[in-house]
């Protein structure tokens, strides 16, 4: 089975090294004091990668955006944190989901780092909170990250 799914996840993302989701059903609603963790191991520090997050909501998701605070934790200690705004509908009001599934889920991969590098070798830790206004974010199915090599998608 798990290398069946890896033969699924190499065929879409060939030079995809880490992915994860973290899901908030059955409630869908992400409170602001939860803070999503992710862990990728990071061997080739040569490489160059581009970081993207997966945002998977309910058409309902009362916003037009999405902000992140993304805290990023090298395997040395070191901590970096940043802002991302991610744009979830147009100025008409349309999604820009790249997929809907049968009109109420949407799913979104916002760039986060492009053409970033690994500095140290090793384990780093992504601590992602949302940064809106309400505490308690309706219409939040699933947040994930993923890790590809630079052109490689």
């Amino acid at each position: 089975m798990a290398a069946a799914m890896a033969f699924t996840l190499a065929s879409c993302h060939p030079g995809r090294i880490y992915e994860d989701r973290i899901s908030l059903a059955p409630d869908m609603v992400w409170d602001m004091d939860n803070v999503l963790k992710f862990e990728a191991d990071v061997a080739d520090t040569t490489q160059v990668y581009d970081i993207s997050m997966e945002i998977r909501t309910v058409d309902y998701y009362p916003t037009a955006n999405m902000w992140l605070f993304i805290k990023t934790i090298s395997p040395s200690g070191v901590a970096r944190e940043d802002t991302l705004e991610c744009m979830l509908r147009d100025e008409k009001g349309f999604s820009t989901s790249n997929r809907m599934c049968f009109g109420e889920l949407e799913d979104y991969e916002i760039p986060f780092a492009q053409g970033a590098r690994f500095h140290d070798a090793g384990k780093f830790r992504f601590e992602i909170r949302h940064g809106m206004r309400m505490e308690k974010l309706p219409f939040v199915n699933e947040i994930g990250m993923a890790i590809d090599i630079h052109n490689q998608q």
